[in-house]
């Protein structure tokens, strides 16, 4: 991290140019925000404090973004300049409370789920500029993509339980707060059991409180402490919890490494009932823009084309020509679904993956391995 002038990588010109007139000029705008503003204000949408803190941080972020790209080939020397750049900038950005909130990690990582239902929401108790700063980042497309991929989910699963036929079996992986269960319709005649797993004990006592004791005959929703990554032994996750008809996660995949998301989705393929759904989310990188979070939020997931997605179900031994994809309403997240049945689930021996396996592509995420959305 850049700590001093005495670094030798913050003597760079191109470091010194890019604090100097950017970062500078983007703290000007905060303060001049932040001496405009009333501390106790809310904000007001579309006014002018609003458009302007909206111009500052897009002029931010397009700077950001071109250091970076000028810097690709030197991912620590970004990295540094990325610490330093939210040192400079927490007066003012930390009076967010989404900045505030992915700055300090208090559950562990960023998108905890009191960042997600915050997302939901759209609204937080920060007051003053960072009423204003979280009125933008509520608006930035992947927040947008975030709740069009809890309403697509939730459609999915209504459509999917009336497509079936007796009693249904669920299990949410790395659930976060459960918010596609409000409002949840009743399938009179039937029983909907839900495992909601999550590793966060917070988040498990706030489904208990706020969603599980608001469904309707019928459904029951169990919050259950449990590490993802111990879906990869299908015989312990059986013997544990049984099997599923439909198994889904929207939020935990961008976290992992390829490594880890083949053995678990290895794992719930096998621990699918006959017949048993699938269903995985992916932002897919193509069609938004990190930097906000990387920059601005320290908020970090690896970054995969819908063809890395892919390559990563085809070492799992699933067969992609046999997936559904569907895109939530903004378009940047997908929804990979793959049915227990013939032809769509394959077990490959490790000679013949690693002879047909694709080159795979390098991340750069520096996420800790263990982080869940």
């Amino acid at each position: 991290m850049i700590q001093s002038n005495d670094s030798t990588t913050s003597k760079l010109p191109a470091v010194l140019e890019f604090f100097s007139q950017d970062v500078a000029e983007f703290k000007k705008q905060l303060a001049q925000l932040e001496s405009e503003i009333d501390k106790d204000a809310t904000a007001v949408p579309n006014s002018d404090l609003h458009k302007r803190t909206i111009a500052a941080l897009e002029q931010s972020v397009i700077a950001c973004r071109k250091f970076e790209d000028e810097h690709e080939d030197n991912p620590e020397l970004i990295k540094e300049v990325q610490a330093r750049f939210r040192e400079e900038t927490a007066p003012w950005l930390e009076q967010s409370w989404f900045a505030n909130r992915a700055h300090t990690k208090p559950s562990g990582f960023a998108g905890d789920y009191e960042m997600l239902v915050k997302i939901y929401e759209g609204a937080t108790p920060a007051r003053g500029l960072g009423a204003y700063l979280d009125l933008c980042f509520m608006d930035i497309p992947l927040a947008n993509a975030v709740r069009g991929r809890k309403d697509m989910v939730r459609e999915y699963l209504e459509k999917d339980i009336a497509n079936r036929t007796g009693d249904i079996r669920i299990l949410d992986i790395a659930c976060g707060p459960c918010r596609e269960f409000l409002d949840w319709p009743e399938f009179a005649g039937r029983s909907i059991e839900v495992i909601a797993m999550d590793n966060d004990p917070v988040a498990l006592e706030y489904i208990e409180a706020t969603v599980a004791t608001q469904l309707p005959k019928g459904t029951t929703l169990i919050p259950t402490r449990y590490n993802a990554m111990r879906a990869k032994k299908s015989e312990a996750t059986i013997k544990k919890f049984g099997k599923f008809d439909i198994i889904y996660s929207v939020g935990l995949a961008d976290y992992l490494t390829d490594e880890q998301l083949v053995g678990i989705f290895s794992g719930l393929g096998e621990t699918l009932n006959e017949g048993g759904a699938l269903v995985i989310a992916f932002k897919d990188t193509e069609r938004y823009d990190e930097t906000p979070y990387q920059w601005h939020l320290d908020w970090f997931f690896y970054q995969r084309t819908v063809e890395d997605v892919l390559h990563i179900f085809e070492e799992a031994g699933f067969n992609t020509e046999k997936m559904d994809l569907t895109r939530d309403r903004s378009g940047i997240i997908v929804n990979y679904v793959s049915h227990q049945s013939p032809g769509c689930i394959r077990r490959i021996d490790s000679a013949e993956l690693s002879r047909s396996a694709r080159a795979k592509r390098k991340s750069t995420s520096s996420v800790d391995s263990q982080q869940q959305d």
